[in-house]
């Protein structure tokens, strides 16, 4: 081939070339975006799990009051029945 058919060639190859390497830097674009969007979800469920966690133990400390209050006010309603 002579540089003259690679010249001639080289109209119709550009494009193509071109759309060739857009589609690869799409599909880059697009994982890049899929990992930030991974590492998001990561995130926010392990914000969701500390704040459960945190809901769990001030539930369990206002269970525990109650519990309390329960067993004073029992005490209570058995000094007073006598």
């Amino acid at each position: 081939m002579g540089a003259q058919t690679v010249l001639n060639y080289l109209p119709l190859v550009s494009p193509v070339a071109t759309l060739i390497v857009v589609f690869v830097g799409i599909l880059f674009s697009n994982r890049h975006v899929d990992v930030r969007i991974s590492d998001l979800q990561r995130y926010i469920d392990a914000r969701f799990d500390a704040e459960r966690r945190v809901t769990d133990t001030s539930f369990k400390m206002v269970l525990d009051k109650i519990e309390d209050l329960d067993v004073r006010l029992s005490r209570l309603e058995q000094r007073f029945a006598r």
